[in-house]
C-alpha cells in the first residue's frame, strides 16, 4: 500500500455513463509522483474514457479526483494542463491547415501579451526547442498537414515533454513510432520520472509495460479487475485479469511458417517504381493462403508500395497480376474491381467516416452486393454488419451507433470488417494492429490465419516485428525504397531481420526522402497572384474595349461598390474560416441600414443622431450574428438552417419598421463621409483598407483570431485543447455580423437613401468573394489579402457587366460559375494535400 502523501493523482470510485452503456463502473486508480502506471485493458474497457476524464474532456457522473490530495474538477482540457495535467491521446488529431510550431503551442496555450498579442518568435523558438530532441528534419513552419503518422504523435509527445508537467498521460505512445522513436521515448519517461513527475502510461504491448511500469491497473468491461505492482504479475496473469480466465488459452495459438506450395500467384507485382521516387523495381509475388509480412523503417516505402498497388498512388513502371491477369490499376475503385482490399495506415483519416454509423462504414466498399435494382437494403446491410460484429468482437451498442463513439481499436475493427465483407482474393493490411488490445490482436491474427487457410493472400505490413515474423510465411524487407532481402521467419532471427532495415552505414543521404521534406507547399501559381493577374487583365480589357472605364463617375461607382462587397466578404470570411456559414448578410445589412436612416432622421441635432445612427446600426448588425450563432448552438443545427429563416426574418423586420417606403433626406453630413477624400483617397475605400487591417490583425496577431482558425481546421482537434466552440462562433458570428452593419452604413451614406431591396443578393456574393479569394469552404484556411482581391474581381465583372451592356441575370451565373469553380479547385487542392 502506498503513502497517501506520496500520491500525486488519486481517482475514486469513478463512475461515467453514455446512453445505454455504463463505460466506467467505480473505477479507482492513484498516482504517485515519480511513478509510471500502466493502465490496460482491452479496447473498450474504458481507457479512453478515464483517460478523457483525467485530461478534462469529460466529467465523471460519480466519485471525485484529488491532485496532491486536494479535490479538483475541471471544467475543460485548458484548466486540467493549467494544474499540470499534460495528455497525449492515441490518434494524433492535429489542425492540418496549421503549422506544426503552432499546433505544438495550443498544446499548452498560445503564449500572447495581456492584449492576447501572440508571440510568435516565442511560438516557434519553443518549436524548434522541441523537435531538436526528436532528430527529426521537421520545418515547424510547414502545415501539419504534411506530417506523416510517426511525426504526428513525435510531435505531440515532443510538445508534452517540453511543458512542465505534474501528470503526463500517454496513450499509445509508440503505436506508430520505429524502434529509435520508442528509444527516444523511453529516455524522455525515465528522465521525467526521475524529475518526480507522474505518468499515467496506457499501451497493449506487454513488453513496454514490463519494461516500463513500476505499478499496473487492469480494466474490463468498465471495471476495476485487478492493479499492484507489475513485479507481483506476469504476461499470463496479465491476459488473464485483461479478458477473463475462459479466453486467456485462446490467445497462445501458434502459427504454422511452412511454406506455401508453388503455383500462379494471386498478387504478382514486377518492377513496381513509383512516380515520386519512394520506392523503385519492387518485386513481389503472393500465393494462394501466404502471408507475406513486409517490414521496414517509416519512411522506408512500404505503406507508400501498398497505396500504389491499390492504386491511390502513381507509378510510372511496373506490372501486377491478380490471379494471373495482367491489371491496370489507376483507382482504387478499379483495385476493389480486382479482387484487391486494402486497411490503411492512417484510421483515423484515411480508414474511417466518422460522422457514420457503424453499419454505414462496415456495408461501404460492398453496397452494390447488399442492393437490389439499385435500392439499398437496410436489412441486408444490418445483417451484414451485424456478421462483422460478432466475428470481430466488435463492442457497441448497435449497429446504428456513430462509429467516432467507439474504441480506437473497435474503430480498427470495423475498417477491418469492412474489406471482409466482399471477400477479396488479396488482402493488403498496414499496421491492422495498432491501437489494438492484446485479445483484439489475436483475433485479428486468427481471421488473417483462416482467410490464409480459405485461399486469400495477405500482405501484413507492420512496424512490429514480432507480429510480423509470429504471422508471416514469408517476410519482405524495405529499406530506402527498395527490398532489401526477403526471409524465411522460421529459419531468421529479428536481429537479422531488423539488420537489413537499417540504413546502409556508407550512405550519408536517405535515397527516398523522408515526408518531413514534403510540408504543405506554396502552390505553383499562389491564389492571390492569380486573382491579382485576372483583375489586371480585367482591368486593361475594359480600359480598351469602352471609353467610359476612366470616367469619374464610373471609377467612383466602381470603387464604392468595391469597398461595400470587400467589407461584407471579410464578414462573411471569419464565419467560414471558424467553419460555419451565414446567408442571412445580406437581409442583416439591409436591416442595419435602415435602423441607422430611422435614428438618422431623428430631429435632434446631426451631433446626436450622426453617432447614435451609426451605433444604432453597428448594434443591430452585431445583435443578428450573435443570435444567428446563438440558435445555431442552442439548436444545434447547421448555420445554413439558422441563417436561412432569419434572412427572410430580417428582411421582414426590415419591411415592418419602414413600412416598406425608401427613407431619404439623411443628414448631409452623413451622406458626405463616404466620399470625403483622406489623404487623397476615397472614404469608402479607406474605410474598407482599415477594415481589412482589422480582420488581418485578429486573424494573425491575436490569440482569438488564431482559435477562430483552429476551430475551422479540426473542431475535434480543438476540442482536445479547450477551444470552445460556442465562443467562437460567437466571435465570428459577431464579427460578421458588425461588418455587415458596417457595410451597410457605407452604403446608405454612398446612396443617400434606404430602400426596402438593399442587399438581395449580397450574401452570395460576400461568400463568393470570401472562396474566390481562397477562403476553403470547410474552414481554417483563407487570407485576408485573397478576400479583398476576390471581393475586387467581384466588382470588375459587375462593372463590366454594365459596361458591356450585359444582363444583369449573366452577372449572376458568372458569380455563381466562378464561385463553383472555387470549390471544386479548394476541393481538388485538399485531396491534392491529402494524397500527398
Amino acid at each position: 500500500m502506498q503513502d497517501a502523501s506520496a500520491l500525486l493523482l488519486e481517482l475514486v470510485d469513478i463512475t461515467r455513463r453514455f446512453p445505454g452503456v455504463v463505460a466506467l463502473d467505480g473505477v479507482s486508480l492513484a498516482l504517485a509522483a515519480g511513478e509510471v502506471h500502466a493502465l490496460v485493458g482491452e479496447n473498450g474497457a474504458g481507457k479512453s474514457t478515464l483517460i478523457n476524464i483525467v485530461s478534462g474532456l469529460l466529467a465523471p457522473d460519480a466519485g471525485h479526483i484529488l491532485l496532491a490530495g486536494r479535490r479538483v474538477t475541471w471544467a475543460n482540457p485548458v484548466e486540467a494542463r493549467r494544474a499540470g495535467i499534460v495528455a497525449v491521446h492515441q490518434e494524433a488529431e492535429l489542425f492540418a491547415t496549421l503549422s506544426v510550431a503552432e499546433n505544438m503551442a495550443l498544446e499548452q496555450g498560445l503564449p500572447a501579451g495581456p492584449a492576447g498579442w501572440v508571440h510568435w518568435n516565442q511560438i516557434f523558438d519553443g518549436a524548434r526547442q522541441a523537435v531538436s530532441l526528436l532528430g527529426e528534419p521537421i520545418d515547424v513552419r510547414q502545415a501539419a498537414a504534411g506530417l506523416s503518422v510517426a511525426q504526428r504523435h513525435m510531435t505531440q509527445i515532443a510538445a508534452a515533454v517540453m511543458q512542465c508537467a505534474r501528470v503526463l498521460v500517454l496513450d499509445e505512445p509508440t503505436s506508430a513510432l520505429t524502434a529509435s522513436e520508442t528509444g527516444w521515448l523511453f529516455a524522455q519517461i525515465k528522465r521525467l520520472k526521475s524529475a518526480g513527475v507522474g505518468i499515467l502510461y496506457i499501451s497493449h504491448r506487454q513488453e513496454e509495460i514490463f519494461q516500463l511500469a513500476d505499478r499496473v491497473t487492469v480494466l474490463r468491461d468498465g471495471k476495476l479487475a485487478w492493479s499492484g505492482a507489475s513485479e507481483a504479475i506476469d504476461r499470463a496473469g496479465l491476459i488473464r485479469h485483461m479478458v477473463g480466465r475462459h479466453r486467456a488459452a485462446e490467445l497462445g495459438a501458434s502459427f504454422s511458417h511452412a511454406r506455401i506450395a508453388p503455383g500462379t500467384p494471386r498478387l504478382d507485382v514486377r518492377g513496381f517504381t513509383a512516380s515520386d521516387g519512394r520506392f523503385a523495381d519492387i518485386w513481389l509475388t503472393v500465393a494462394a493462403g501466404e502471408i507475406l509480412g513486409i517490414y521496414g523503417l517509416v519512411g522506408s516505402g512500404r505503406s507508400e508500395f501498398a497505396r500504389a498497388v491499390f492504386g491511390l498512388d502513381k507509378t510510372s513502371n511496373g506490372t501486377l497480376a491478380v490471379d494471373g491477369r495482367i491489371t491496370t490499376i489507376s483507382s482504387p475503385a478499379h483495385a476493389v474491381a480486382a479482387g484487391l482490399a486494402y486497411l490503411p495506415e492512417d484510421r483515423l483519416r484515411q480508414g474511417i467516416f466518422r460522422g457514420l454509423s457503424i453499419r454505414a462504414n462496415t456495408v461501404l466498399s460492398t453496397l452494390a452486393n447488399l442492393s437490389g435494382r439499385g435500392l439499398t437494403s437496410t436489412r441486408r446491410e444490418r445483417s451484414a454488419t451485424g456478421q462483422q460484429i460478432a466475428a470481430l468482437g466488435i463492442k457497441c451498442r448497435d449497429p446504428e451507433q456513430p462509429i467516432g463513439q467507439l474504441s480506437g481499436g473497435n474503430q480498427q475493427k470495423v475498417v477491418l470488417g469492412r474489406w471482409l465483407l466482399p471477400n477479396p482474393a488479396v488482402l493488403i493490411l498496414d499496421e491492422p494492429t495498432r491501437g489494438v488490445d492484446v485479445g483484439a490482436k489475436a483475433e485479428i491474427h486468427r481471421i488473417l490465419r483462416q482467410l490464409a487457410a480459405d485461399g486469400t493472400a495477405i500482405v501484413l505490413i507492420s512496424s512490429d516485428l514480432p507480429e510480423v515474423m509470429e504471422n508471416s510465411h514469408r517476410v519482405a524487407v524495405f529499406r530506402a525504397g527498395r527490398i532489401a532481402g526477403q526471409f524465411d521467419p522460421a529459419g531468421s532471427t529479428p536481429d537479422t531481420i531488423a539488420a537489413a532495415a537499417l540504413p546502409e552505414e556508407s550512405t550519408s543521404q536517405r535515397e527516398v526522402p523522408p515526408r518531413a521534406a514534403h510540408g504543405e507547399r506554396r502552390r505553383a501559381v499562389p491564389n492571390e497572384i492569380a486573382l491579382a493577374t485576372a483583375i489586371a487583365v480585367l482591368f486593361a480589357v475594359l480600359a480598351f474595349s469602352t471609353d467610359s472605364f476612366f470616367t469619374a463617375d464610373n471609377l467612383r461607382g466602381l470603387l464604392s461598390h468595391a469597398s461595400v462587397g470587400t467589407i461584407l466578404a471579410l464578414g462573411a470570411a471569419a464565419i467560414i474560416l471558424a467553419g460555419g456559414i451565414d446567408i442571412s448578410l445580406g437581409s442583416l445589412l439591409a436591416l442595419a441600414a435602415g435602423v441607422g436612416g430611422l435614428v438618422l432622421k431623428l430631429p435632434y441635432s446631426p451631433a446626436v443622431t450622426l453617432p447614435a445612427g451609426i451605433l444604432a446600426a453597428l448594434a443591430v448588425g452585431t445583435a443578428g450574428g450573435l443570435t444567428n450563432a446563438g440558435l445555431t448552438l442552442l439548436g444545434r443545427v447547421h448555420p445554413i438552417v439558422v441563417t436561412l429563416g432569419t434572412m427572410t426574418i430580417y428582411r421582414g423586420l426590415l419591411i415592418s419598421l419602414t413600412g416598406g417606403d425608401t427613407i431619404t433626406d439623411l443628414p448631409s453630413a452623413y451622406v458626405r463621409w463616404s466620399s470625403t477624400q483622406v489623404l487623397g483617397i476615397n472614404g469608402s475605400v479607406v474605410l474598407s483598407a482599415v477594415t481589412a487591417v482589422a480582420v488581418y490583425v485578429l486573424l494573425n496577431h491575436l490569440r482569438c483570431g488564431r482559435h477562430l482558425l483552429a476551430l475551422g481546421s479540426s473542431p475535434r482537434a480543438a476540442r482536445l485543447v479547450g477551444i470552445s466552440q460556442s465562443r467562437i462562433w460567437l466571435l465570428a458570428f459577431g464579427i460578421g455580423g458588425i461588418l455587415a452593419g458596417l457595410a451597410g452604413l457605407l452604403e446608405l451614406s454612398q446612396t443617400g437613401a434606404m430602400q426596402s431591396g438593399m442587399g438581395n443578393g449580397y450574401e452570395l456574393q460576400a461568400i463568393a468573394a470570401a472562396v474566390i479569394g481562397g477562403v476553403s469552404i470547410s474552414g481554417g484556411r483563407g487570407s485576408v489579402l485573397g478576400v479583398c482581391l476576390g471581393a475586387l474581381l467581384l466588382s470588375l465583372i459587375y462593372n463590366a457587366v454594365v459596361l458591356w451592356e450585359i444582363s444583369r441575370y449573366h452577372a449572376s451565373l458568372i458569380t455563381g460559375g466562378l464561385l463553383l469553380v472555387a470549390v471544386l479547385v479548394d476541393l481538388a487542392w485538399r485531396r491534392f494535400e491529402e494524397a500527398r
